[in-house]
């Protein structure tokens, strides 16, 4: 599974993270190739919002490194490594539930000078999600799960992310909202943006994705084409239901 390094977006080296003296993540290593869809699978407390939260600077690893495009950005604050296009929708969504739909895009693209390109960002947000463009006016905190996670997206989006980090994005919503979620983590990474994707619906990630890792404990046990770990016996007793 090596990667031409050309083609190597993201790049994580033997890190160690810890909780005051508990460690959450044992040495961890794995790639993220540009253009594709990775999953991380596990289950609750193996490490993967820890990862994720690494990778976006809320964390930083005690030692180890994280490189985005061939630079270390381990050390960096949390608002340096987003401008750098690593932009995170976090569990829960935690949207701005006092703001409009409207005020939550505009906050999305703080980073960006540039008004005309925010507004064109705002239509094309309207477009992907239409029911954003029929909430635009309303408070944030008063839409369904559903249209909640849709703000959360495209509030990220209108960064202008490289690579975009999911951490449990179906989580608390109705089956015909999770199907709708993952069709549109699927158009997003069409339209050239790299996805990690942290999530405990396995079988759903595995089916979107290109490759996968599996998390156990804080340490990587499997690593495979996601269509290979659908067959793994290993993963389909652990993560798929048997």
């Amino acid at each position: 599974m090596k990667m031409a390094r050309e083609n190597m977006l993201l790049e994580i080296k033997q890190i160690e993270v810890y909780y005051e003296q508990i460690a959450a993540l044992k040495g961890i290593s794995l790639n993220l190739e540009r253009g594709e869809i990775l999953a991380i699978i596990g289950a609750n407390g193996a490490g993967k919002t820890t990862l994720i939260n690494t990778i976006s600077g809320v964390l930083h690893p005690r030692s180890g490194s994280v490189e985005f495009n061939g630079d270390p950005i381990h050390t960096l604050p949390a608002w340096r490594i987003a401008r750098k296009g690593i932009l995170q929708i976090p569990e829960g969504r935690k949207v701005f539930a006092k703001q409009s739909v409207l005020e939550n895009l505009e906050l999305g693209a703080y980073s960006i000078k540039d008004k005309s390109a925010i507004k064109a960002s705002i239509e094309r947000m309207y477009t992907l999600f239409p029911v954003l463009s029929e909430r635009r006016n309303q408070l944030a905190g008063t839409l369904s799960g559903g249209e909640q996670q849709m703000l959360a997206i495209a509030r990220g989006l209108m960064g202008h992310p490289e690579l975009l980090l999911f951490d449990e994005p179906s989580m608390g919503l109705s089956p015909v909202m999770v199907e709708r979620v993952f069709q549109t983590i699927q158009e997003i990474n069409r339209q050239g943006i790299t996805i990690l994707l942290v999530e405990q619906n396995a079988k759903k990630s595995l089916q979107i994705a290109n490759r996968a890792y599996v998390l156990e404990t804080g340490k990587i046990v499997l690593a495979d084409t996601a269509a290979k770990l659908l067959e793994n016996e290993q993963v389909k007793q652990a993560y798929l239901g048997g």
